[in-house]
């Protein structure tokens, strides 16, 4: 077991962290924005604005932010297009320290995993009635954790599963579906849009993230899908 200190180190150094380090980090800190927050909210930005050409964001009514941490992604989507409104899911520690930056409206709603609830629980959560129309299902430097406790070649099997819930949230069947990883290209994320019968229509590897610690892998890996056409 890390203590704190090497928890810290070794998010910063891009080193591996389990689940449950990864949800303490949020109370190791007074203010998660220095983890590496405020870089990738400017980041995150120039994402959306990117994404533009590929993604109709006047199309869309909400995000499910999946691996929302303290709501940067949320943050920069909504600050270029206001209308959207966010899920968030993350651990329950992510959206009270996004309260704390951000304040309590910065999700519309929000799916809160712990020790003892997660993705599993996830895909049986019944939400109440949020309105949504169109959507765009957004894993945001998340891919990494999603079913960590099952074997690999199970892993896009109950990926897809949970991109299926959520896709059952929307009313319009053209759901948006946006990946991105800053850690590297997983397969098992190709893998289980493959399953949803999607194609991938954009790739962008030149998102260079700015940060301190030399070995850090500053590649953004970046990855919309649409369904294939008929």
């Amino acid at each position: 077991m890390r203590n704190p200190d090497q928890i810290l180190d070794a998010y910063r150094n891009n080193r591996d962290i389990t689940r449950d380090e990864c949800r303490q980090l949020y109370e190791l800190v007074d203010d998660p924005w220095g983890l590496g927050s405020s870089i990738n909210h400017h980041s995150y930005l120039d994402v959306v604005a990117r994404l533009d050409k590929y993604i109709r964001w006047e199309e869309i009514d909400w995000i499910v932010d999946y691996g929302s941490g303290i709501g940067t992604f949320t943050r920069a989507v909504k600050d270029r297009h206001p209308h959207i409104k966010s899920l968030a899911v993350d651990f329950d520690t992510a959206h009270e320290a996004a309260r704390r930056r951000f304040g309590a409206d910065i999700f519309d709603h929000q799916f809160g995993m712990n020790t003892e609830i997660n993705e599993h629980d996830l895909i049986n959560h019944t939400f109440p009635d949020l309105d949504i129309d169109r959507l765009c299902i957004c894993f945001f430097n998340s891919i990494n954790y999603v079913f960590k406790d099952l074997k690999k070649r199970k892993r896009p099997k109950a990926l897809s599963r949970l991109v299926r819930h959520f896709e059952g949230l929307a009313r319009q069947p053209d759901t948006r579906y946006l990946i991105a990883s800053s850690n590297f290209f997983d397969s098992g994320a190709n893998q289980a849009m493959q399953r949803r019968d999607l194609e991938l229509i954009y790739l962008s590897r030149d998102l260079e993230l700015d940060n301190e610690e030399p070995d850090f892998k500053a590649e953004l890996h970046t990855r919309v899908w649409q369904r294939r056409a008929t």
